[in-house]
């Protein structure tokens, strides 16, 4: 796509891999507030109005899948030849087996047994699969390994997955959040992680790899797994999504902006670059598209902030979900940088987040 007339960019998901309270923000007066205390009447919302806390707050996130999540396929060296028995049964990656001979199953060991004794009653393994939304039945007959004399389906499958994010929103009535602004995808597979179930964790920013022309930067992170902020339900096209366990301290409430709200100029994001202090830093909405379905893509902006841009080198891995703030509202958050210009990347539309966290 073209932006900026700058040609085509590639952009990467700020969603950081895991290898391994504290606030500054103070929230500003809304629109209405500022013209009552100048004695004008309130104003009459015509449309829905949400109010949530903006985050900025960095996050851990440790995922699982509800069943064996299908990473690829390896090839079994027969006496005859290579073959995956999982992939010519009809598996795809992003696939989750759900049950095996019809008994839950969450770990990935948990299958062994199983994949034994039908190889030794030379019967194929019953598969249920859930695949998207809609739910299948497989049988796949395992083959024995040449080389460790085991049985085996040619299934790579795992059942976790972790990194570190930031917190968009949190609405205090419901306790939900909403992180990240995109949909966490496994590495190898490239498919969305889901149907999920997970933890949110506070992370302490611990250093910055700083981005650069052609090289993404990322945030890196401690995160004490023994505090957990709440839990994760759910993993869309539009973030992370779930309850607190507890209520989010230091901001008040902002108005959510609607799309036909956002204006291109000046805004401001809230994010950690070190520690667990969130900080305000100056960018530009570059471009906004006035949006009536929902869209990943809802407008692309650029840092500004002198500050941001010495500590970060700009838009880096792990910033995804930053809430991006303008005019007294909370306008989107932070998902994508583009590689080849680590100041500019994409933001979306804060009400996409909202109705995927059942909200609106």
């Amino acid at each position: 796509m073209a932006v900026l007339n700058r040609g085509l960019f590639s952009f990467l998901l700020l969603f950081t891999m895991w290898t391994a309270g504290e606030t500054v923000i103070q929230a500003e007066q809304t629109e209405n507030e500022l013209l009552q205390s100048a004695g004008f009447p309130a104003v009459q919302e015509e449309r829905e109005r949400i109010f949530v806390m903006p985050g900025g707050q960095s996050v851990g996130l440790h995922l699982e899948t509800k069943g064996l999540y299908v990473v690829g396929f390896h090839f079994i060296e027969t006496e005859q030849a290579r073959v995956s028995p999982g992939e010519k049964a009809g598996l795809l990656p992003g696939d989750v087996i759900v049950r095996v001979e019809n008994k839950k199953v969450s770990e990935p060991q948990a299958i062994r047994p199983y994949v034994q004794k039908a190889a030794r009653q030379n019967k194929a393994v019953e598969l249920t699969v859930l695949r998207g939304k809609k739910t299948m039945h497989m049988s796949v007959a395992p083959v024995k390994d040449a080389a460790t004399s085991t049985y085996k389906l040619g299934v790579y499958i795992k059942n976790k997955t972790a990194g570190i994010g930031t917190l968009t929103f949190y609405e205090p009535k419901s306790k939900k959040f909403g992180a990240l602004g995109h949909v966490i995808s496994d590495l190898q597979s490239g498919k969305p992680f889901a149907p999920v179930k997970g933890t949110l964790h506070p992370a302490d920013i611990t250093g910055i790899r700083k981005a650069a022309e052609g090289v993404p930067g990322e945030k890196i992170a401690d995160i004490p797994l023994g505090e957990k902020w709440g839990t994760i339900s759910s993993n869309t096209p539009f973030g992370i999504f779930g309850q607190l366990n507890q209520d989010l301290k230091g901001t008040k409430l902002y108005p959510a902006a609607h799309p036909d709200e956002v204006k291109e100029g000046p805004a401001q994001i809230w994010t950690v670059t070190k520690g667990k202090k969130v900080k305000l830093y100056n960018i530009s909405v570059v471009r906004t598209i006035d949006q009536t379905k929902p869209a990943i893509k809802g407008m692309i902006i650029k840092i500004t902030d002198p500050k941001l841009i010495e500590e970060t080198g700009g838009i880096v891995q792990g910033m995804s979900g930053s809430p991006i703030i303008q005019n007294g509202r909370v306008i989107g958050a932070v998902t994508h940088v583009f590689v080849n210009d680590p100041l500019s990347g994409y933001g979306v539309h804060i009400d996409w987040m909202l109705k995927d966290a059942g909200i609106v």
